[in-house]
């Protein structure tokens, strides 16, 4: 019998390479088939238009549906393992090559928005908020392994078959049929947990898993989109995500672009390797000049290999760490701090001719930046549990993500092919100071913020002002009060009298009054307590 914990941890290493469909490979496949940089970025940004305008949906159909989550996760990785052999039916760059690549990119996006938003919310709610971080941990970790071996299996496959190399995107659907079989075996839990409801879970099956005590109850109401969106601890988090998203903008396509010895800047040494690979593979005719040198295939294999690689070590620190009571704030801006440092490495490594060797190892700085980077998920949760919007508002922070990726990936190929790779790395340098300085000077620490409900946080912010409003002095007595949406009775006795504020619906008893919603005592002390 397979366990849910082995089923989970399966369906992880599955779709470990799914979450860019072998985008790496793609680029690099289209760019040696001669298509120019700008034509490459722009088959990315339909896939970021597409994100933008489904992302923030997907969220909130995710956290909305009562049909199985796995269900959309098997759906979504099945599409995006079928996506990846339109490759086969790429022959060059022309117009129908270019509308091909395009319109099954976009419908690859739509598959993509579903994939991380079901998978967490699925991680909710088999294992409800107690184990949500550990269980992530182990998610990331597995998922890093299953990179590492996608990573050397493609290039071994690219290597075997060169210059051939479609062979590798016979992968991705291996692995989306492997995800789809074992995420049936994941126990389906709690499903409003999975959406942020039911802080603590009150009863758990042999395996640990969340038991629903919550069939025959009615769903809770969800907080405000406004209320989430707009707090300030999400607005930070935003901020610094846009500047760092912005940062990364050709990073990736430069790096691989070197390292595979494609592009239009690429340096002369390609024409000497296709050279070698010619005299060594007389089945490699005059079309094949324009497939990257076969030497890059174990340098992209490395290269990812070396940051997956320190993404299993970081990510297991940084979990154990994060488990012994240190706090996220930390990890977080060291997070932000590392790409800038990645970047001025690329940069020395291409000013310096340093070769591709060095270049392969910046990498193990890139990694860095992944293992650092899952004290996100928990910081988002720490913020927003209780709020039954908690996919809706990962789904809010990638579309605002994707606003900036789509904008400044444009803007970057631009100056790449315009100015060079020097001048974009410079300009992402820049950017990408700003994330550290936003994530220090404005992100808190949200540790321990998880032990209370978003709802009754946001209640009781508005309580306090309605306090401060009224005026209650420390020796005054408890009052009843009604503010905005809350709707609830407003009473406050004061030697006899009644004080209400100008959102009183009506007094107790009063045929105005909201008798079905919660009565609400503001105490001098500045405490709120509830009366159901």
């Amino acid at each position: 019998m397979i366990t849910t914990l082995s089923a989970f941890l399966l369906t992880s290493f599955s779709i470990a390479e799914l979450g860019d469909g072998y985008g790496m490979y793609v680029d690099m496949y289209l760019l040696a088939k001669g298509w120019g940089e700008k034509s490459v970025v722009i088959s990315g940004i339909f896939r970021g238009v597409i994100d933008l305008l489904l992302k923030s949906i997907v969220g909130d159909v995710i956290d909305k549906t009562h049909h199985d989550r796995r269900g959309f996760l098997a759906l979504a990785a099945l599409v995006i393992g079928l996506s990846s052999l339109m490759v086969y039916f790429v022959d060059g760059a022309d117009t129908s090559d270019k509308i091909l690549v395009y319109i099954v990119r976009s419908v690859e996006s739509i598959a993509l928005a579903f994939l991380g938003p079901a998978f967490a919310a699925i991680t909710l709610s088999a294992f409800g908020p107690e184990l949500f971080d550990t269980m992530n941990v182990k998610r990331e970790i597995v998922s890093h392994i299953g990179s590492i071996f996608s990573a050397i299996l493609s290039g071994a496959i690219a290597w075997i078959f060169y210059p051939n190399i479609e062979a590798v995107f016979i992968l991705p659907i291996t692995f989306a049929s492997s995800a789809v079989f074992f995420s049936r075996f994941i126990a389906k839990g709690d499903p409003l947990m999975g959406r942020g409801f039911h802080l603590r879970t009150e009863q758990r099956d042999e395996q640990n898993c969340v038991i629903d005590t919550h069939v025959d109850e009615l769903e809770p109401d969800a907080s405000d989109y406004w209320e989430v969106f707009s707090d300030k601890r999400i607005m930070a988090m935003v901020a610094a995500d846009v500047f760092h998203v912005i940062a990364e903008a050709n990073v990736g396509l430069i790096f691989n672009s070197a390292l595979a010895g494609v592009g239009s800047w690429a340096d002369d040494e390609n024409e000497s390797n296709n050279n070698n690979d010619d005299n060594t593979n007389n089945a490699t005719d005059d079309s094949d000049s324009a497939i990257m040198a076969r030497s890059a295939f174990p340098l992209l294999a490395a290269a990812g290999s070396l940051a997956q690689i320190v993404m299993v070590i970081g990510t297991w620190i940084v979990g154990y760490l994060t488990a012994q009571g240190w706090g996220r704030k930390p990890f977080y801006v060291a997070h932000l701090s590392v790409h800038p440092i990645r970047v001025l490495l690329i940069l020395l490594c291409m000013w310096t001719n340093a070769g591709k060797g060095w270049l392969a190892s910046t990498e193990l700085i890139g990694g860095l930046t992944g293992a650092l980077g899952i004290v996100n998920v928990f910081m988002r949760a720490d913020i927003v549990l209780g709020s039954g919007r908690f996919n809706v508002v990962d789904g809010y922070m990638a579309t605002i993500r994707g606003i900036a990726a789509v904008s400044s990936q444009y803007i970057g190929a631009v100056i790449l092919e315009g100015q060079g790779p020097f001048v974009a790395l410079s300009v992402s340098f820049v950017i990408a100071v700003i994330p550290p300085i936003i994530g220090y000077l404005f992100v808190p620490e949200t540790l321990g913020m998880r032990q209370r409900d978003f709802k009754e946080e946001k209640m009781e912010e508005k309580f306090l002002k309605a306090q401060a409003k009224l005026g209650i002095d420390k020796g005054g007595e408890s009052q009843y009060i009604e503010i905005g949406s809350f709707s609830s009775p407003s009473k406050a006795d004061r030697g006899g009298t009644i004080a209400t504020t100008p959102d009183t619906v009506g007094s107790p008893g009063s045929p105005d009054s909201h008798q079905d919603m919660e009565h609400i005592i503001l105490t001098p002390d500045a405490s709120v307590r509830r009366i159901v």
